[in-house]
């Protein structure tokens, strides 16, 4: 399968035969997210070509019926840098001696295909930037791309369009779409792979059960009402977006229903 093919799985149409597939052709499906570290100058070839390494790999299983089955985590030995950029162990707390005795990227590719297995499988990620990773680190450092990890979806882009708020929020942060959906994130656990995986599978879930409908109803609603009060008092339903969540759930409204 080369890079176009690949490239090419994580455009596709909102419609409802995606959203039956989604739901109903899989007998599993993988959230994941990746954690990387740039490639170090010294490595100028490899700096030019493969610009950054994975250093972890977090996921969750979810079964047919949206229950998580299982998770997986694991760090990874970057090969073109000799330690954890400062700017990363600030962002994701991810320190060089947590790296430095961590699996080669074959041997994580290899075990993580393994636990993935052989049932029928959708890959999901927050932003093509996984897939492109993926695919790009596997092509420069010889390894094959696993067979079974070639149906993928990013689903920060099918997000927006299944909650039909496009028009406020075409593209959001992993830490803005839960927002939106009333998921709790904790930011001291951000930008750890296991976790937004976690926090990506609460968004994934709802809408493999088909709960994601009942919620989209309450934004919907939230949304008219912020709409007629933005005509009255002048702000601007950008400005409301972030936060707006928080008053759906304040004392003016005591008994929301969430698809959890």
């Amino acid at each position: 399968m080369g890079k176009e093919q690949l490239l090419r799985i994580v455009k596709y149409r909102n419609d409802n035969k995606q959203r039956e597939e989604l739901s109903g052709m899989y007998n599993q499906h993988i959230i994941l997210d990746f954690e990387m570290n740039p490639v170090s100058k010294k490595f100028e070839k490899a700096k030019k070509q493969l610009h950054r390494e994975i250093i972890e790999i977090g996921a969750t299983k979810v079964n047919a019926k949206g229950e998580i089955i299982d998770t997986f985590s694991c760090f990874v030995k970057p090969e073109y840098s000799s330690d954890v950029a400062g700017y990363i162990t600030k962002l994701t707390g991810i320190k060089t001696t947590d790296v430095y005795q961590a699996v080669t990227f074959a041997e994580a590719v290899q075990c993580f295909s393994e636990w993935i297995g052989s049932e029928k499988t959708r890959i999901y990620s927050w932003s093509s930037s996984d897939l492109e990773q993926l695919i790009r680190e596997c092509s420069y450092k010889g390894v094959v791309f696993p067979l079974n990890m070639g149906r993928w979806i990013d689903f920060q882009i099918l997000f927006p369009k299944l909650m039909e708020i496009e028009q406020y929020k075409s593209r959001m942060s992993l830490h803005e779409a839960a927002e939106w959906y009333g998921v709790s994130f904790d930011q001291k656990g951000a930008h750890r792979a296991l976790y937004d995986a976690m926090v990506t599978a609460e968004l994934v879930i709802p809408v493999l059960t088909g709960e994601y409908v009942a919620q989209r109803e309450c934004l919907k609603s939230v949304i008219h009402r912020d709409e007629n009060k933005q005509q009255d008092s002048g702000f601007c339903l950008a400005d409301l977006c972030t936060g707006f969540f928080g008053q759906f759930i304040s004392n003016e409204h005591p008994e929301p229903e969430f698809a959890r």
